[in-house]
Parts: C-alpha cells; sequence; structure tokens
C-alpha cells in the first residue's frame, strides 16, 4: 500500500522532504500509542517517499500497524471512522491540526479507505487506514451484493485493517 498524495486537482510544484528525525518519529509513535485504542503497535520505518503525481521527492518516517478485526476493533474503535477520530485527536493532543495546506494530502478515494493529514512545526504527518477483507476469505453471501464487499458484514477475523502515519518534514 501506498501513500496517497495528490488527489486534489490542484497542480503543486514538486517539493523535497525529510523523515522526521527518529526522536520526532518516535515521539509521534508514542502519542499514537498512548491515544489510539488498538492492539498492535506501531513499528517505525523509514523510507523514501512514494512516487506520487505532485513530484514530492525525499523521505519519510512511516509508523504502521496491521492486523485483523480482532486486533484492531473494540468498544471504542467500530468502524473506520472511529479509528480515523481517535488518530486525529491523539495529535490534537500533541498540537497538531489540520490547514488548507493539509488538505491536498487528504481524500477518500474508495470504499473501505480514508486518508487525512495534519500539520506542526513544518512537519506533516499524513494518515492512510485502509479496511479490507483478508485475502483468501470466502466471501459471505450477506456480505456481498452486485459486486460489491460490505465489510461491515463481516465477521471481525475477515477483515483486514492497514495503518500509516508518514511523517516528514517540508
Amino acid at each position: 500500500m501506498m501513500l496517497s498524495v495528490g488527489l486534489s486537482t490542484h497542480s503543486a510544484r514538486a517539493d523535497t522532504v525529510v523523515a522526521l528525525p527518529k526522536s520526532e518519529c518516535r515521539e509521534v509513535r508514542h502519542t499514537l500509542e498512548k491515544y489510539v485504542p488498538i492492539a498492535p503497535g506501531f513499528r517505525q520505518l523509514d523510507m523514501k517517499f512514494p512516487k506520487n503525481p505532485e513530484g514530492i521527492k525525499g523521505t519519510l518516517c512511516r509508523l504502521v500497524s496491521v492486523g485483523t478485526g480482532i486486533h484492531m476493533e473494540n468498544e471504542q474503535v467500530r468502524t473506520l471512522q472511529d479509528l480515523q477520530a481517535h488518530i486525529r485527536a491523539a495529535l490534537k493532543e500533541e498540537d497538531w491540526q489540520e490547514t488548507e495546506q493539509t488538505q491536498r494530502f487528504s481524500g477518500k478515494s474508495s470504499h473501505g479507505r480514508h486518508v487525512f493529514a495534519m500539520t506542526r512545526n513544518n512537519a506533516i504527518c499524513v494518515t492512510t487506514i485502509q479496511v479490507s477483507m483478508i485475502p483468501g476469505i470466502d466471501t459471505p453471501k450477506a456480505a456481498y451484493d452486485n459486486g460489491t464487499i460490505f465489510l461491515g458484514s463481516l465477521k471481525p477475523h475477515e477483515r483486514e485493517w492497514w495503518v500509516a502515519v508518514d511523517c516528514f518534514h517540508f
């Protein structure tokens, strides 16, 4: 899965970005692990910025958590919107905010996938949350209608969650 950028129709000049230093990325990781009520923690990786239509290049710090609904869902996280709200609230606790600039990284590209970004001190963290059916699961008839899979009709062990928070300085 890749970071989604440039979901708006505006063209922008190409930028070069730099990953948050390990200590700053670790702070974001600790914030997420403290305030976001999911069982798996976040793994911290440094990587190249994925290819994107806006031509942004450089490096980023990726915080990633993957699990089934059994790991990610609980009394506080029942939907993708719930998890998105918890991540937003966690970052807001540490003075991250949404601005016009962060909107260029936001979007809802398909059912089961949301992307939003927040900024603080010349840094941006882009959060991508993807919920899908676990590969190889036979789709229950109640969860399938006219080519559409209704994730809410699947059992938790049949849903796969992927959360990435990609942070960089610009």
